[in-house]
């Protein structure tokens, strides 16, 4: 069994999102209630982005939108990881809603500087509508995709 390094980080409501909510605490519950309509919208409050590092891999796991709301929120910690010599990456999709054009660029660019820095970026448990539309973009020529995290994980080490 490898030594397995595991380091958990979390992204969870996004800075700007919690200090909306903060204005209106205390309010009645109608106000409440709309608060938390306008944050999920605008904001995403659903979103959430874990990295793991197990091994020699590191892992992220995406939830929500992948979009240019979310993105400031963690292309950063994908790129950093994607510029690592030799990098493995998995890209855990499972939860995503949707991506948008700035989300799909910042996976694209993840996977060109993995590329350049002589690595590799799976992509895995893409839910069928977004992967659907990866095919319908022929990115599914381009990136990397695999139907689960073992299957990943084999990819990289063929």
């Amino acid at each position: 069994m490898t030594n397995m390094k595991d380091e958990i980080e979390r992204i969870g409501l996004g800075p700007n999102a919690r200090k909306f909510k903060e204005m209106f605490e205390g309010q009645n519950s109608d106000a409440s209630r709309s608060i938390d309509v306008v944050v999920n919208q605008f904001f995403d409050a659903k979103f959430d982005f874990i990295k793991r590092q197990k091994g020699e891999y590191n892992i992220f796991a995406i939830k929500g939108r992948v979009s240019n709301v979310t993105a400031n929120l963690f292309k950063d910690k994908l790129y950093d990881a994607a510029c690592e010599d030799e990098c493995r990456i998995i890209i855990n999709l499972r939860d995503v809603s949707l991506i948008d054009s700035v989300g799909l660029g910042v996976l694209i660019n993840t996977h060109k500087k993995a590329d350049k820095s002589g690595g590799m970026v799976v992509f895995s448990n893409v839910p069928e509508r977004i992967m659907n539309n990866m095919e319908m973009l022929y990115m599914d020529r381009y990136l990397h995709f695999a139907p689960d995290m073992k299957k990943a994980a084999q990819m990289m080490n063929w």
